[in-house]
């Protein structure tokens, strides 16, 4: 878990009230249909993370380049690209679940965190990858988050100036600089065994 001190000074100036989710997570693994989307709702959020020192990795179904990674300030962040192809197969959320479980790991140390994209109509793969990752937080019962396009009037994580910078420059120059991360807010059922 990351110290208070270090989590208060990471949030410095920030508007991000209240925290931003998976903030206190000990290690994140977001998983994303494909890694421009991924990166369009939830870069700052995961410049954020790195930024507290949170062990992240991602998993794609799709493509993804290290260089967009490298652009919004993610280039140590491991990427996993299954190369799935659109639209994903019938099928493909258990290939989805089975990659998860194997970046997870057998046991994972508590205070595991998942962001996943969320519901959107007409949008089922990210349905697919969406159900695959809740059925990963209730096995290894992680806190659950979901990406979503910023909508005006909903809730929004404000970027920091550099963030935002980040996330043009490897998304481009409509990229929004609010992002709307829905966190699932329970406690786990303690592991047994």
């Amino acid at each position: 878990m990351i110290s208070e001190n270090r989590l208060a000074a990471a949030r410095a100036g920030r508007h991000r009230i209240p925290e931003t989710p998976l903030e206190r997570a000990s290690r994140v693994v977001a998983v994303a249909v494909d890694g421009g989307e991924l990166l369009a709702e939830a870069g700052g959020l995961l410049q954020h993370l790195a930024a507290t020192g949170i062990p992240l990795e991602v998993l794609v179904a799709e493509g993804a380049t290290r260089q967009a990674f490298a652009r919004c300030g993610l280039g140590a962040v491991a990427v996993h690209r299954l190369g799935l192809r659109r639209p994903l197969p019938l099928g493909s959320e258990g290939d989805l679940l089975a990659a998860l479980s194997e970046l997870i790991g057998f046991d994972p140390e508590p205070g595991l965190g998942i962001l996943a994209p969320a519901e959107l109509a007409g949008r089922p793969d990210r349905d697919v990858v969406g159900h695959a990752a809740a059925m990963a937080a209730r096995v290894y019962g992680a806190e659950l988050a979901h990406t979503a396009p910023h909508a005006a009037g909903a809730p929004g994580y404000a970027l920091a100036r550099g963030e935002a910078a980040h996330k043009r420059y490897a998304v481009g120059a409509a990229a929004a600089a609010v992002e709307t991360v829905l966190a699932t807010v329970r406690v786990p059922a303690p592991r047994t065994g």
